[in-house]
């Protein structure tokens, strides 16, 4: 069910209808919660159980470690948890690539190895983190368990974030679920103007952006270095708009019911280093690396030597979270590199990404997005070929005849698009406040502008590309 569908418009409207119908708020939430696994039966019925164990395992690993104060029963506890999520994520999203990389060894001797079903459960990078983090917290007693299994259930579940995120922490999300704020027509108008900005990002940029850079990256030896440029700019603003596109419509359908989940990006692309770029993009799992991973194993309070060895850990996990592929390892370890080189020298991130931009800030600035483009290239690319291949092209093959020259050219375009999208997604209080000055004619002709818009633009239904993740 696409957030960008209209049976998906339809299954909000009628879970909205049934909420408001709704006044005990045991049964609004057992409403959300059976909307939550219908939603995510329709991808694939069958992983629904991965789902339910995590949550089983969770909710019971949770309420045995706030109750016990013996430091050996805690830690076995946690174990489960750790267990139960992580080989569950390592079986089905690694298993056949360490088959494949074993293969060589038992072919020798004659043996085959299986494979597992290729099609990755949907969501389950997220909510594992999502389950992760709950145990992790209740561990460190930084917070604690809900006593109710139904909560926990929709904390796990609640369908607007389950497939792609944010990723949002327990303590974020079940006090607005104890507190459950009645359905409104003010909120529900609130969640559609941001569910429409996503969808028009998704629709008129992501989407027909996609059609242009899939053909230059099937491709690379037939387009000479303008066209691969333009073609790496057009994946960056593809990726940007597709993901930044549903976590505004998450967070918009979220906020129809009540609920405010937490903001995922914060205009990456005005970034003037790495280590500005990776605290405005993709917060929530930057946050979770940082908090679950980095500080855990060290982060900079043992020396500068362990500093760089645990950040270049920390993104190399990072890379592989996104996928099994050696590529995504690659991409994790040139931003472990990129972010050590830059912690030896010192660079501090801004603070505001729209502040201060000297002639030295827009260099800077520029630098960092063609950086971040190249190793966007080793992130698309299907294998290490295609990515020497790319590469190798686009900073060399200059300055000879290209006959998709001027349709490539014509993508150089994608920069401004790339602005525009950014600030579109951006919940600021610029954005909020304008909108909220609009009398209500001009708001609702906005939005029917929008509508037109993405009918105008309507492609062929593609997939999100971080539902593969």
């Amino acid at each position: 069910m696409q957030f960008d569908s209209a049976l998906f418009g339809l299954f909000v409207l009628a879970v909205l209808a049934l909420d408001a119908a709704l006044r005990r708020p045991g049964a609004r939430k057992a409403l959300l919660l059976l909307a939550s696994y219908l939603f995510y039966a329709n991808w694939d019925w069958r992983y629904l159980g991965l789902l339910l164990l995590s949550t089983a395992v969770d909710f019971r690993a949770g309420a045995a470690m706030h109750r016990s104060d013996d430091p050996r029963t805690r830690r076995a506890w946690l174990l489960v948890s750790l267990v139960t999520n992580l080989g569950l994520l390592a079986t089905f999203k690694y298993g056949n690539l360490v088959l494949a990389s074993l293969e060589p060894l038992f072919a020798a001797g004659g043996v085959a190895l299986p494979r597992l079903p290729t099609e990755i459960p949907v969501g389950i990078s997220f909510y594992t983190f999502q389950t992760l983090s709950y145990t992790i917290d209740i561990y460190r007693r930084n917070s604690e368990p809900t006593e109710r299994l139904l909560d926990f259930a929709v904390f796990v579940a609640f369908f607007p974030q389950l497939v792609a995120g944010p990723i949002v922490r327990s303590r974020e999300f079940l006090p607005q679920l104890r507190r459950l704020p009645s359905p409104s027509l003010e909120r529900a108008a609130d969640g559609a103007q941001r569910f429409l900005l996503g969808l028009f990002k998704k629709v008129v940029i992501a989407d027909n952006v996609g059609v242009f850079v899939d053909g230059v990256f099937a491709a690379p030896g037939d387009h000479g270095a303008a066209v691969l440029w333009c073609g790496a700019w057009g994946f960056a603003l593809q990726i940007y708009c597709d993901f930044s596109a549903y976590t505004d419509m998450a967070i918009g359908t979220a906020r129809a019911f009540g609920f405010r989940l937490p903001e995922n990006f914060d205009l990456p692309y005005l970034s003037r280093s790495m280590t500005e770029f990776w605290r405005r993009w993709h917060l929530s799992l930057s946050t979770w690396l940082r908090d679950y991973l980095y500080i855990p194993l060290g982060g900079s309070r043992r020396g500068p030597g362990r500093t760089y060895v645990n950040l270049a850990v920390t993104m190399l996990l990072g890379g592989l979270w996104h996928g099994a592929s050696w590529t995504f390892l690659v991409w994790g370890g040139l931003h472990g590199l990129f972010l050590a080189l830059e912690r030896l020298r010192g660079v501090q991130a801004e603070p505001d990404p729209c502040a201060r931009w000297t002639p030295a800030a827009v260099l800077r600035g520029f630098l960092t997005f063609q950086l971040v483009t190249l190793t966007w290239v080793v992130f698309r690319a299907a294998d290490f070929p295609s990515m020497g291949l790319y590469l190798e092209r686009m900073l060399t093959a200059w300055g000879g005849p290209d006959d998709g020259l001027r349709a490539g050219l014509g993508w150089a375009g994608v920069l401004a698009l790339l602005t525009m999208g950014q600030f579109l997604s951006r919940a600021s209080r610029w954005r909020e406040e304008l909108w909220e000055r609009l009398p209500p004619a001009v708001q609702g002709l906005a939005l029917a502008l929008l509508l037109l818009t993405v009918s105008a633009f309507q492609t062929e239904g593609a997939t999100f590309l971080y539902f593969q993740f």
